[in-house]
């Protein structure tokens, strides 16, 4: 494990999710940063396989629900899980979005109490960031 590739893994994270606390976007360009590192820290200390599909789920399901039903997602939190989903492969990832929207539906029951009847959205991506950052020190634990 490359402390290196960690850290960006972290920072990349806390970027995409600034990002889209302020302005409710994700850029592309870190969405493409994070999984050209993923490959690479994949190739280097994973298996690859591993890492393509977690590319693919559950960000597929998600992609296939928000086109079919208009589910209410942002399409750049699809594309960050799938990023997530080459760092920590497709059975970790599973555990991320499952994580990350307990978070968000705890924030939003929070929000609710507070804000009595305002109905706003929220941005995903911080709790995906949350959920993969501590799924991923779980995975280095317990490598060591």
């Amino acid at each position: 494990m490359n402390i290196w590739l960690a850290s960006a893994f972290v920072l990349l994270l806390l970027f995409c999710s600034i990002s889209d606390i302020k302005k409710r976007i994700i850029p592309n360009q870190l969405v493409i940063l994070l999984l050209a590192l993923g490959l690479l820290q994949s190739w280097l200390y994973f298996y690859l396989a591993d890492a393509l599909l977690g590319l693919l789920f559950p960000s597929l399901l998600l992609f296939l629900a928000k086109s079919k039903w208009n589910f209410y997602i942002g399409a750049g939190d699809i594309k960050l899980l799938s990023a997530i989903g080459i760092w920590l492969g497709w059975h970790a990832n599973i555990y991320v979005l499952l994580a990350g929207g307990v978070l968000a539906l705890v924030y939003a029951g929070i929000v609710g109490c507070l804000r009595r009847g305002q109905a706003s959205s929220i941005p995903f991506a911080p709790f995906l960031s949350a959920a993969a950052i501590a799924i991923y020190a779980g995975l280095v634990i317990h490598q060591l």
